[in-house]
């Protein structure tokens, strides 16, 4: 149902996205357009494109009540993938809620560095065995599933809350049978040796913590977040256990970083594994900052790419 004389749906939306650029909410006008556009699709059942197609026309009386419950909740900094159930990642579609932190952007710069390492390994053409720590909604695991089928994926997390979201995407996403999940600190639980070693630790100093945005603070889950003092935490219980973890021959460890952290990362993994022939390869993410630290050791050749 629409009311005559209302204003045009694409007049709401624009509405809509100045209140949220205005809350803080988004980066840029852009940004909140589209935070707006997702909101009344949720609200009124469409897509995206359709939202858009509607523009012109009044919005439903129904829908327009919903969008401004909506709207209030993302206002008050309720996290938009938790608000829609889900957030793209990888060109996949991951369920989300609260008690996981919702994938980034800039951690599909981890599933791209693993997924080179898995196919220059000595073993690509068989198993190559790898874990994913710390792996939330199981994005990184999921993905790097779906688009490297020789991989078997032992998946950890210590939040059981995480690994049921995990579980409900590994189940929609089609890899049940390559994705172990394993609740458990760090890789302790793994019994198997590892061949390639991923892990998107939480390294945000604590100070940096409490001046983050207030939908991350007090939202998304702490213990993914907040990496201690130095934010290094994790990383160091992380390399304390890598030398029991890993196979012989030919390994690689690749690890999502913060800023500036990139030379105490590598130094702590090639610590932890306790070898000499390791090469290191720092990948920047799309907006050209350093975001994977790479170390490999026993493999034939240089990695892909890094810089």
């Amino acid at each position: 149902m629409t009311t005559p004389g209302s204003r045009p749906l694409r007049a709401v939306i624009q509405s809509a996205a100045e209140r949220l650029l205005l809350g803080h909410c988004a980066e840029d006008l852009d940004e909140a357009r589209l935070e707006a556009e997702l909101l009344y699709g949720e609200a009124a059942g469409l897509d995206r494109p359709h939202v858009i197609a509607a523009g012109a026309g009044p919005p439903d009386v129904a829908a327009r009540e919903r969008f401004d419950a909506l709207l209030s909740r993302r206002l008050a900094h309720e996290p938009l993938a938790y608000m829609l159930g889900f957030r793209e990642f990888y060109g996949l579609r991951f369920a989300v809620g609260p008690g996981c932190l919702v994938p980034r952007p800039e951690t599909e710069t981890l599933v791209e560095a693993a997924l080179g390492a898995i196919r220059e390994h000595p073993h690509a053409r068989r198993l190559v065995r790898v874990a994913d720590v710390g792996t939330g909604s199981g994005a990184v695991a999921i993905s790097v599933a779906r688009h490297a089928p020789n991989a078997q994926v032992f998946a950890t997390d210590l939040s059981t809350e995480a690994l049921a979201w995990a579980g409900k995407n590994r189940r929609a996403l089609g890899v049940m049978e390559r994705v172990v999940l394993l609740a458990g600190d760090l890789l302790e639980p793994i019994a198997e040796p590892l061949d390639v070693v991923l892990a998107n630790l939480p390294y945000i100093p604590t100070e940096e913590f409490e001046a983050l945005p207030a939908e991350i603070r007090e939202s998304e889950p702490r213990l993914a977040v907040d990496g201690g003092e130095d934010g290094l935490d994790a990383f160091r219980r992380f390399a304390d256990q890598l030398a029991e973890h890993v196979a012989e021959g030919a390994v690689a460890v690749l690890t999502e970083i913060g800023a500036g952290q990139a030379l105490f990362v590598e130094d702590l993994i090639r610590d932890g594994l306790i070898r000499n022939d390791c090469i290191t390869t720092i990948h920047r993410d799309l907006r050209g900052s350093r975001r994977v630290v790479e170390v490999r050791c026993g493999y034939p050749t240089l990695p892909a790419s890094g810089g």
